[in-house]
């Protein structure tokens, strides 16, 4: 697995490989904080943002994770 992480990176390049990881962190953490919230771990993102509010989370991780789409394309 390590390996096969390796030769995607060479395959993309630096700049498309780091376009993926910034655009699956952010993903990847307000889905963490989705699932901890749910969990009751910590404020959940409704009592924080709010119905109407919660676009804006929500878009940052669509906006991420097709920006690591795009970026791991025929990875």
């Amino acid at each position: 697995m390590i390996s096969a992480t390796i030769d995607c990176r060479k395959r993309l390049g630096l700049l498309r490989f780091t376009a993926g990881l910034v655009g699956v962190v952010p993903a990847a953490f307000f889905i963490v904080w989705l699932l901890a919230g749910w969990l009751g771990w910590v404020p959940s993102m409704v009592d924080l943002f709010g119905i109407p509010g919660m676009r804006m989370p929500a878009s940052i991780t669509v906006a991420g994770l097709l920006l690591a789409a795009a970026a791991f394309w025929e990875c």
